[in-house]
């Protein structure tokens, strides 16, 4: 700002606070930095300022009027990232920056406390959106932040622990390194030192006070206090440790609930928000021909009628607010043999493994899944006993194994690498406090949701619905994880699921290894080959129809989706001298669009969503694309949020109608609960699919 009003005689500019300014006057820019003064906490810092034109200089704001013709991924970045630096403008003055949002500080008064020296502030997200015009899409976030204090009142405030010349923090270390881990301090130096305040990223508490914690100067070991000394200053507390943020599960819940309002709560945050930050005000985006509308866009919706759901005998269940019963109905069809299983435990009281046995034992026979009628009962004294316990079921050919974990560590990881990867034996784990606190009809009626699957049996089926019956058709999903910044070296886990049987109800998985942060899946031919083969030994038949769904994926991937992947699936089935119709369906849940019905919340919908089923596929997507937003959930807390599906391949012409009521439907497939969930259940196995590679990889 101060180079604007010094260097650019007060031209108006949007910066995005890193490199990129733009003007819509051209800018006089100097060959050399200009050397900038700026005073902060009392002290002068020097910055050198330096303005570049850029090669291709100017942005064509034109293009935002004709994109109705391109292709959905053929979007004008150009002119889109610059509109997005003019609209944050206004914010960064008045905000701090997280990710793409820009975060409002507490009103004096009206903080929402964490409990444990953070806070939750609720931001403001904003982004062009291209629909049949540009609109700016305008949402909430939510995030804690650090309060801002002193690290001593800190320890006073949420420690209870009072600092004076004989404190000793040892017994509180734990805590302390928990909230310090990761977390940028301010450091402001003794006057007598004539430094400026530094910004510092904590990582831990020294192993020893300042009085006696050494490190090595000039050759020489010395004291922190000793060092200090040296420079003319004396610590106040040099009892103390030296400093040298991970979420905890409490802040994470505090902060789901202060975030989980109804539409009409997070409708009037937005608005809020809005006001404060005064867009229309702002000079910048005055000067740039921009003003934003003050009323939320009104659109048309549709609601699809939930399918019925079939169990064994015919029996249907019907759909209501996104859930059903099955009131004593049995699983559509199980596994016939007797299924051999057992359960390994630890450190459980005996009684409750017994209670376990008899409550799976009775649920079993009321879903009709077969198990033996007694379970191998196991105790192992820690991880180092399972293999051999492992080994020899396989050797004896159980199919299936419950595993009593600890409550905390990484058991379950390594349960799951020992029993997978190393002896091929299915295992189901139930941690301790389960097995002891909510061992009931309806939990361990959940738990055999997913034992029935993962024998290959069919939990239900859907009724056949005649709009949007697809005759021997695979249902394909896939996703890829990727490694944290911080795990960069670590390989991306590619997720692929693929059903073979004739209702969408029984998947297969298959998961690769691929280069870090490569979202495109390279091995995709060998994938659909193996899944093609699955698919013929179920079915006597090779598929005509391949819908695939393939969730994560931004706009500007599309191309290399279709140029990779679907060439991949293409080239597996011309192997197998087959030419099905294929439907890929990009599917994204990482967007900021919300619904937010018109009326006030009711007994039966307090939290005033939408309906399940509920689909947009006019003015807000695009217009030359087929394109559509649906609610296929019930949402339990919180403003629903639709999923966003893009057809970018249809090869068999399917009717936009046909695909979203056959896509709600295979909301309703997921074989782990009996309820819609928010995306297609071979999406939603793709996603736990490379979720299980990444946990094969843990360690």
């Amino acid at each position: 700002e101060q180079y604007r009003v010094e260097h650019l005689g007060g031209a108006i500019a949007a910066y995005d606070g890193r490199g990129s300014c733009y003007s819509v006057v051209k800018l006089k820019c100097s060959p050399q930095g200009q050397e900038m003064k700026v005073n902060r906490h009392g002290r002068t810092l020097n910055y050198t300022v330096e303005l570049r034109k850029t090669q291709d200089s100017e942005v064509d704001l034109s293009s935002l009027r004709s994109y109705m013709k391109d292709k959905i991924y053929d979007k004008p970045m150009r002119a889109l990232q610059c509109l997005e630096v003019v609209l944050a403008a206004p914010c960064h003055n008045t905000a701090r920056r997280a990710g793409r949002s820009f975060f409002k500080g507490s009103d004096p008064g009206n903080t929402f406390d964490l409990k444990d020296g953070y806070e939750a502030l609720v931001g403001l997200y904003q982004t062009f959106v291209l629909g049949d015009r540009p609109f700016v899409n305008v949402d909430i976030s939510h995030k804690a932040f650090p309060k801002a204090m002193s690290i001593i009142d800190y320890i006073e405030q949420y420690q209870r622990q009072k600092i004076d010349k004989s404190t000793n923090l040892d017994y509180r270390r734990s805590d302390i390194e928990s909230f310090l881990n990761d977390i940028n301090i301010i450091y402001d130096p003794p006057a007598c030192f004539g430094s400026a305040p530094r910004v510092f990223r904590v990582n831990g508490l020294s192993k020893a006070p300042a009085s006696t914690q050494t490190f090595e100067l000039d050759g020489k070991e010395t004291t922190v206090a000793k060092y200090f000394k040296s420079r003319e200053y004396d610590l106040k507390f040099p009892n103390l440790l030296c400093l040298h943020r991970k979420d905890t599960a409490a802040r994470v819940a505090a902060i789901l609930k202060f975030a989980a309002t109804s539409t009409n709560e997070r409708k009037a945050k937005i608005v809020r928000l809005l006001e404060y930050f005064k867009h229309n005000l702002d000079p910048t985006i005055s000067h740039f021909g921009i003003r934003l509308g003050t009323d939320f866009i009104v659109v048309n919706t549709r609601t699809l009628n939930a399918p019925q759901i079939e169990y064994k005998n015919n029996n249907l269940a019907s759909v209501r607010n996104g859930s059903w019963r099955m009131d004593r109905m049995q699983f559509f069809e199980p596994k016939p043999k007797p299924h051999k299983w057992a359960i390994l435990y630890g450190k459980i009281n005996y009684q409750y493994v017994d209670e376990l046995q008899k409550m799976v034992l009775q649920q079993s026979r009321t879903v009709n899944l077969c198990l033996d009628t007694k379970a191998d009962k196991r105790n192992y004294k820690d991880e180092r006993e399972l293999d051999a316990h492992f080994h020899d079921f396989k050797r004896n050919q159980f199919d299936l194994v419950f595993v009593i974990i600890p409550n905390v560590g990484r058991s379950y990881d390594v349960v799951k690498q020992k029993a997978e990867l190393k002896h091929g034996i299915l295992t189901q784990c139930l941690k301790q406090i389960t097995v002891e606190r909510k061992c009931n009809p309806q939990c361990i009626g959940n738990v055999l949701l997913k034992v029935n699957s993962k024998l290959n049996g069919i939990n239900h089926k859907l009724r056949d619905d005649p709009r949007c019956l697809l005759k021997n058709a695979m249902f394909l999903g896939a996703d890829v994880t990727h490694p944290s910044p911080d795990q960069w070296e670590m390989p991306s886990v590619v997720g692929v699921a693929a059903s073979h049987d004739p209702f969408g109800a029984s998947y297969n998985m298959q998961y690769r290894l691929q280069r870090s942060t490569l979202e495109e899946i390279e091995d995709m031919e060998s994938i659909t080959l193996e899944h093609l083969r699955v698919y013929y030994q179920f079915r006597k038949s090779y598929p005509e129809h391949i819908i695939y769904y393939r969730d994560g994926v931004g706009d500007c991937q599309y191309p290399k989706i279709k140029s990779e992947e679907l060439r991949g699936i293409t080239a597996a089935c011309c192997k197998m001298h087959i030419k099905p119709k294929i439907c890929c369906v990009i599917v994204v849940k990482r967007h900021h669009t919300r619904f937010f019905p018109s009326g006030a919340p009711s007994q039966y919908n307090q939290l005033n969503n939408v309906d399940p089923g509920t689909v947009v596929d006019r003015t807000i997507v695009h217009p030359n694309e087929m394109e559509f937003f649906m609610v296929s959930h019930q949402a339990n807390q919180g403003t629903a949020k639709p999923t966003r599906y893009s057809v970018i391949e249809n090869t068999g012409n399917l009717d936009i109608d046909v695909l979203q009521q056959l896509t709600f439907n295979l909301c309703h497939m997921f074989p782990r609960c009996n309820r819609a969930v928010s995306y297609p259940a071979p999406a939603y196995l793709a996603h736990l699919a490379a979720a299980r590679g990444r946990v094969y990889l843990t360690g």
